[in-house]
């Protein structure tokens, strides 16, 4: 069951549908080069922000040195898509009914343990409708684990990036601490609630966008729109701060897990996650 599990997650991430500039996909150059494009920018990049932010998988525990888990999860974060930031920077309009008001994406997770209480964790993130991925890798420390009258607690840092976003370049660093308990019932159930919070430091520029290119090998072909002025959206520094609740049932080596956060300061944004992961 474990190499089957194993065999199907590699599958999933060979597998990902990675196609041609989707509904969900950028196109920033319909923001427009104003004062009002660039606050705009900044809002969508902020919000944005919350929707790469990585999965917290469940308790604060590093299980020693036999502790590691792949998984599989889903995840769910709207945006307000019938504001202008979100109208202009789509790829496709939210006015044909068919651009739904939130982003979703398919996640994959690793985590190792160490028998002197590090946690290594990597995951990678394919967003749906889109051709963009996310992923990232980081690293916990558990300060606390396994006292029967106390609560688990870790401490932790991690790097996540976006990659195939078009117009939009976004790296981000996170810090983050856990509290979680494990209660046992019927021998190997456990039910294990958590709290999380998490500050993201967030970095958001954009490509070239508009203006025209000269073809290499006909000086007067020209890609793109010959009559557009290109511009940049430069560098915005975002902070974004997240409230995480959630639990995870285990029995035996199978694990689900499912999480609620509520990103601060990123424009009413809500993330739902959910995932099944397995021990070896």
């Amino acid at each position: 069951m474990k190499r089957f599990a194993l065999v199907l997650l590699v599958a999933v991430g060979v597998c990902l549908p990675l196609q041609g500039r989707g509904k969900m996909d950028f196109m920033l150059y319909n923001l427009g080069n104003t004062p009002e494009g660039i606050a705009d920018f900044e809002k969508m990049a902020t919000q944005f922000s919350a929707v790469i932010a990585p999965m917290f998988h469940g308790e604060a525990e590093s299980r020693g040195a036999d502790g590691f888990e792949l998984g599989v999860g889903y995840t769910f974060t709207n945006i307000n898509l019938t504001s202008r930031y979100w109208t202009n920077a789509l790829s496709d309009k939210p006015t044909d009914m068919q651009v739904p008001s939130f982003y979703n994406g398919i996640d994959i997770h690793m985590k190792k343990g160490f028998s002197f209480g590090l946690v290594f964790y990597g995951n990678l993130r394919y967003y749906i409708l889109s051709e963009m991925l996310s992923g990232g890798v980081g690293m916990e420390y558990v300060l606390n684990e396994g006292l029967k009258s106390w609560p688990d607690v870790s401490i932790g840092a991690g790097y996540n990036g976006l990659f195939g976003g078009y117009d939009l370049n976004m790296h981000q660093a996170e810090l983050r601490v856990k509290i979680s308990k494990t209660f046992v019932a019927k021998k190997e159930l456990k039910l294990m609630p958590f709290f999380a919070y998490s500050h993201l430091f967030s970095w958001a520029w954009s490509d070239r966008l508009g203006g025209y290119w000269p073809m290499p090998d006909d000086p007067i072909s020209y890609y793109g729109d010959e009559s557009g002025n290109p511009f940049y959206f430069d560098q915005e520094f975002i902070n974004v701060d997240r409230l995480m609740i959630g639990f995870k049932l285990s029995h035996g080596n199978f694990g689900f897990s499912i999480e609620a956060g509520l990103p601060f300061n990123a424009y009413k944004a809500f993330n739902l996650n959910s995932g099944i992961a397995v021990v070896f």
